[in-house]
């Protein structure tokens, strides 16, 4: 439960359009709790010319390509995920082969044994870890990737038991979570992620003839369920993030397929507003997400593209406007994604997708073909090398563009997102050894008031050479389970960046809200084809009694492979200053001699040259057998997973105004 103060704190970052939604859906949940408690809830009506005896026709499928031209390389990875899905086995996060039980226990964080709530959900505080175990480690079987996972099995093998494991675990899913109940009708966005993985996995069983009968009166049921209680809770004000567009995204999924139902066509037109006014108002022109968390720009381009696809099979298609938009963002990731074999990932990241198609979220690869199918974009062309699994099941018959990888990549450029406040300085070419990327952070804080998923990271770079990544943004490990580790991740010294005084650039207030946003500007560019320079600054240590003001450059020349990184920090007082280096999981052997520091990259040696009036160490991550421990050293690729990394820390109590010099040369 959060504190009194934090409540206040959040009451005042809402608008009073917001807090009037608030109180008025508290009051539409005691009614609907009412209802639920006294068995008075709506019921499904359908279309006049419904007939619930004959066999369930849809107005579309989802899958309308040639089986044989699956390739069979894929089949062994998916046969064996599907068959670990069948024993009830399933991984995420930090789970790998997890065995979820037999009746598989719904209701649980199987990470940590612990159960959640089954009571009437407006008593569910999904926060709550004591009580209800982490929520994302409740939620992600939930939202029922895995049925699409045995859907496609069934689709390419054939083989019954795939799309009888569909039907058994549906079934038992529905035993176990009646309508209103348990931490499973808490979430809206999870509700919408359910219904999409709904509509995949029993459009692709469809010949099977196992999508009839009572299951089928009951699937229908809790799909009509879904569909209006997300509809009546769509997420406003300052919350109406990615959770609207996944929530807009599974309403208009779900009721497009699903037509049947009388209310359907509301349904679709409401949730495609939505849709169609989110896409514009939580992207920049430039393509970035405005949540400022690159993961997440994957988790929405997945909301978005499907969602563009249903409109088109379904006869109601996406305006121009969207699809530009929808361009933008794919080609923001692709040429972000450039310069190394690992997305930079700035701001939070909780591994969230829509679909498993048969590629993971984040492959830059499978990324780039699905958006060369709809754009005549180069950049995706440029980062495409195979056909991918996703590809295949989304657009195999229905291609819109034929595409191949180009035979002779071009060399980097580097790139200003004029209206985020990214900058992309890089220069070289991959097949002359010489390529270096550095991405540089300018941007605003995140999104709304809150900026629920933004990091203390202004002025933070990410440094790439040859593909491999040097300088890391550490990532994000987790949301609820350890609050500690929460708020480690999201900290200024958790960046390659400037600390003061032990404090963070801006202020946070709880693990999804900050209180003071530091300000970040660009006061220069000028890139050349060698390198060239980049200068920003941020205000978010105005507010200390003695203000500092803290100013990067970056100048980078290629040609004599080094980075000259320049902090000036102007102030008329003494203060602690801390200065942050986290080097990559792929970095060897470290060695610190007085203010320098050298390693090896991919077996190419790179040296640091810290500023001498700075004392220089090195941090390296170490498990601990208490988990409350926290402590630099540590990169986190995934939502639980944490990898021990070496973190150089040079600090020093410094008077006046400083100005701090730090050399980076590689071979």
């Amino acid at each position: 439960m959060q504190t009194f103060s934090w409540y206040v704190k959040r009451l005042k970052t809402m608008s009073p359009k917001e807090i009037l939604w608030r109180l008025t859906s508290l009051s539409a949940a005691f009614i609907e709790h009412t209802r639920v408690k006294t068995h008075c809830v709506a019921k499904e009506t359908f279309v006049s010319s419904y007939q619930p005896e004959t066999t369930f026709t849809p107005p579309f499928h989802v899958f309308i390509g040639e089986v044989n031209e699956f390739n069979p390389s894929w089949l062994p990875k998916l046969r064996e995920k599907a068959d670990n899905i069948l024993n009830h086995k399933l991984s995420y996060f930090d789970l790998k082969d997890h065995d979820l039980e037999t009746p598989i226990n719904w209701h649980k964080d199987h990470a940590t044994g612990q159960l959640s709530s089954r009571a009437p959900i407006l008593s569910v505080n999904y926060r709550d870890i004591a009580i209800n175990g982490d929520c994302k480690l409740v939620w992600e079987p939930n939202r029922h990737h895995q049925f699409v996972v045995l859907a496609r099995a069934y689709k390419i093998t054939g083989e019954l038991k795939y799309a009888q494991g569909v039907v058994t675990q549906f079934t038992s899913w529905l035993d176990a979570n009646p309508y209103g109940y348990g931490m499973n009708w808490k979430n809206p966005l999870e509700l919408g992620i359910r219904m999409i993985n709904w509509v995949w996995a029993i459009d692709l069983i469809l010949e099977s003839g196992l999508f009839s009968g009572e299951f089928k009166t009951r699937v229908l049921n809790s799909v009509f369920l879904h569909c209006r209680d997300v509809s009546s809770k769509f997420s406003q004000g300052s919350s109406a993030n990615n959770h609207l567009v996944g929530e807009a995204a599974g309403v208009f999924i779900a009721s497009s397929y699903f037509s049947i139902f009388k209310d359907a066509k509301q349904w679709q037109q409401q949730s495609k507003r939505i849709l169609e006014r989110e896409i514009q108002a939580q992207t920049f022109a430039d393509g970035c997400s405005k949540e400022h968390g690159f993961s997440y720009q994957f988790f929405v381009f997945q909301f978005y593209l499907f969602c563009s696809q249903i409109g088109s099979w379904h006869n109601n298609p996406f305006s121009r406007d969207y699809h530009h938009t929808l361009n933008k963002l794919a080609e923001f990731v692709a040429l972000i994604a450039r310069g190394g074999e690992d997305y930079p990932m700035l701001g939070d990241q909780d591994d969230g997708y829509a679909l498993d198609l048969g590629d993971h979220v984040h492959d830059i690869n499978a990324f780039c073909d699905l958006s060369a199918h709809l754009f005549n974009n180069e950049i995706f062309r440029i980062n495409y090398h195979t056909p991918s699994e996703a590809a295949f099941w989304l657009f195999n018959q229905r291609i819109i563009r034929h595409h191949q990888p180009l035979q002779q990549t071009p060399p980097l450029t580097s790139h200003k997102f004029t209206e985020s406040g990214y900058l992309l300085l890089q220069t070289g070419h991959l097949t002359e050894h010489n390529q270096v990327s550095i991405l540089f952070d300018c941007a605003e804080l995140g999104y709304t008031a809150i900026a629920a998923h933004g990091h203390a990271d202004a002025l933070s770079i990410v440094m790439r050479l040859n593909g491999k990544d040097l300088l890391v943004d550490s990532g994000t490990y987790d949301y609820y389970s350890f609050p500690h580790w929460r708020d480690q991740f999201r900290k200024t010294q958790a960046h390659n960046t400037i600390e003061i005084d032990g404090l963070d650039q801006s202020v946070m207030t709880g693990p999804f809200m900050w209180e003071q946003h530091a300000q970040a500007q660009l006061n220069r560019w000028a890139p050349t084809e060698v390198g060239g320079i980049v200068s920003g600054s941020h205000n978010g240590y105005q507010r200390l009694p003695s203000p500092v003001t803290h100013e990067r450059q970056l100048e980078l020349d290629n040609n004599k492979r080094k980075l000259i990184i320049t902090d000036n920090l102007q102030t008329d007082s003494s203060h602690k200053v801390a200065l942050y280096f986290h080097l990559s999981e792929y970095c060897e052997n470290i060695v610190i001699s007085g203010n320098v520091c050298s390693l090896f990259l991919d077996g190419k040696q790179a040296t640091f040259t810290l500023p001498a009036c700075l004392k220089l160490k090195a941090i390296k991550g170490k498990w601990h057998t208490d988990p409350d421990h926290v402590s630099l050293g540590w990169v986190s690729r995934g939502y639980h997973q944490r990898t021990p990394i070496t973190t150089l820390v040079a600090e020093a109590e410094l008077a006046n105004a400083q100005q701090l010099t730090t050399l980076i040369e590689w071979t």
